[in-house]
């Protein structure tokens, strides 16, 4: 089984295309923590977390998506969604 990609932060108010997310400070310290610049993250793997929510019936969950960093022309660096696009995942402890 291969090991789960490192979780960075996204805040998921700052799309700038369809399925692309400005990185913010959290993004850059998360990439920090694993030893990577933005620049050595295009292309990587990475889930982003967008963080907690609460569905319906009250459980925790957490808002994520899966995908890439990669550089666009307009906006400089993103987090681009892969095709599954944003999903919520089951908060863990």
């Amino acid at each position: 089984m291969k090991p789960a990609p490192p979780e960075v932060f996204i805040d998921l108010n700052a799309a700038m295309t369809e399925n692309g997310y400005a990185l913010t400070n959290g993004s850059i310290e998360d990439l920090s923590k694993v030893g990577l610049t933005v620049e050595q993250a295009v292309g990587m793997l990475f889930t982003f977390n967008g963080g907690e929510d609460t569905i319906e019936g009250g459980a925790p969950v957490e808002i994520v998506f899966d995908g890439t960093i990669e550089e666009h022309p307009k906006w400089g660096y993103l987090a681009v969604s892969d095709s599954k696009g944003i999903y919520w995942r089951a908060k863990t402890a």
